[in-house]
C-alpha cells in the first residue's frame, strides 16, 4: 500500500508534537515536588522539592538547603528593606547543582511564629519543625540514588542555625554543614557547644562583608567553640554581596569547602 504525500505530512504532524511532549515530560522529572508523602509527628504534611542533576551515574551527593526567616510583611519594615530570606531560587544553587551532578533538596517550613511582631516562617519552633525535616531527608536518601555518606546541609541565617541543630541531633549523619551568616545558637541566642567532643561532621562558617555585625560575631564565636571541641571548622569572611543574603557568586567555593571540611569525619 502506498502512502500519499498528504498522509506522510499528517503522520509527521502527529509524531513531532508527541516527541516534544515526551521530551518536556522527561525534563520535568528533574524537579520532583513531594514525590513521597511525608507526615510529621504532629500530623502535618510536609512540602519539599528534590532537584536532580542533568546527568547521573551511580549514587549522587546531596545538598539540603534551608532559607532564612521569611514573611510577606517584611516589605513593610524599613529595617528589612531588600531582605528576602534568600529563597532557593535566589541562591544560584539550582543551576550549580544541576551542572555539577549534585542532588539538591529544598524543604519548606510548616510552622509560623512571631518575628519582629509579624507572622513569619523560619524553622521555629525547632521541636515542631525538625521531625518532618528529618523524615523528608531520610525518605529521599532511601528512595532515590543518593549516597548516604555524602549528604550536606546548608542554610543562611535561621536556616544556618537549623543546620547546626540537625547535625548535632544525629552526629555522623551528615558529612558537613555550611553555616551562612549565623551559628550554632539556642532559640535564646546563646552560643552552643557540639553535643559530642571530636569531629563528627565538617563545619564551614561564612558571612558577607555587608552582613549584620552581631551575626558576624556569632559566626566567629561559634567557630571558636567548635575548634575548642575538637573540630576543624573553616570560616570564610567578608564575602559579597554588601547585604545579609546568600553569596551566590561563591557557590563553587562553598561546595569545595564543604567537601574538604567533610573529609576525615569519624
Amino acid at each position: 500500500m502506498k502512502f500519499s504525500f498528504k498522509i506522510i505530512i499528517l503522520i509527521l504532524i502527529l509524531i513531532i508534537p508527541a516527541g516534544s511532549y515526551f521530551g518536556c515530560a522527561k525534563n520535568s522529572k528533574r524537579i520532583l515536588s513531594n514525590p513521597i508523602e511525608v507526615i510529621d509527628k504532629n500530623g502535618v504534611e510536609r512540602n519539599y522539592n528534590l532537584h536532580l542533576p542533568e546527568k547521573s551515574g551511580g549514587d549522587l551527593p546531596m545538598l539540603v538547603y534551608f532559607h532564612g526567616v521569611r514573611s510577606q510583611e517584611f516589605k513593610n519594615k524599613p529595617v528589612l528593606k531588600g531582605y528576602t530570606g534568600s529563597p532557593l531560587e535566589e541562591t544560584g544553587l539550582i543551576p550549580f547543582c544541576r551542572m555539577n551532578g549534585v542532588a539538591l533538596l529544598e524543604i519548606l517550613p510548616s510552622y509560623s511564629y512571631k518575628f519582629l511582631d509579624v507572622k513569619a516562617y523560619g524553622w521555629s519552633p525547632f521541636e515542631k519543625e525538625i521531625d518532618g525535616i528529618e523524615k523528608c531527608i531520610d525518605l529521599v536518601v532511601e528512595n532515590f540514588n543518593i549516597d548516604s555518606g555524602n549528604v550536606f546541609l546548608a542554610g543562611i541565617s535561621a536556616g544556618a542555625v537549623l543546620s547546626h541543630h540537625l547535625a548535632n541531633r544525629r552526629p555522623g549523619k551528615y558529612k558537613a554543614i555550611l553555616s551562612h551568616s549565623q551559628a550554632y545558637i539556642s532559640e535564646n541566642n546563646e552560643i552552643l557547644s557540639p553535643v559530642i567532643y571530636g569531629k563528627k561532621f565538617g563545619v564551614v562558617f561564612c558571612y558577607t562583608k555587608g552582613d549584620y555585625d552581631n551575626l558576624k560575631e556569632f559566626c566567629e564565636e561559634s567557630y571558636s567553640v567548635y575548634k575548642k571541641n575538637g573540630y576543624n571548622p573553616v570560616i570564610l569572611r567578608d564575602l559579597p554581596p554588601l547585604s545579609h543574603k546568600w553569596s551566590n557568586s561563591t557557590n563553587g567555593r562553598f561546595w569545595r569547602s564543604l567537601q574538604r571540611a567533610g573529609g576525615n569525619s569519624d
